[in-house]
């Protein structure tokens, strides 16, 4: 039976890997997107963007526009920012047990 925690980490890992596929869908579709709106999505996919160009995209290209450009991309994406709140959380639990530790 899979823990409650691992659970919240791969519901965590799907929404992160679909809110990443739309928002580089949005972005690549050539519509005209606020710069409100288009600006936080672009920092959001940014890592998993930068993955994809170093390992399938290459020079001249920007932004992934295949299916399974963007699903690669929105993959890395989501994996680069579980591993970003993991060593947030892993950072935290260690300063707290720091703190909590008894003075000698």
């Amino acid at each position: 039976m899979i823990s409650i925690t691992r659970r919240w980490w791969l519901i965590a890992a799907a929404v992160l890997a679909i809110v990443s596929a739309a928002a580089l869908t949005l972005l690549t579709s050539g519509q005209v997107v606020p710069s409100a709106v288009r600006d936080p999505f672009v920092d959001f996919v940014e890592p998993g963007v930068t993955v994809w160009w170093l390992v399938l995209g290459g020079p001249f290209r920007s932004a992934p526009t295949s299916p399974a450009g963007i699903a690669f991309a929105a993959a890395t994406n989501a994996a680069l920012w579980l591993l970003a709140w993991w060593l947030v959380m892993s950072i935290v639990r260690a300063v707290r047990r720091m703190l909590a530790a008894p003075s000698k």
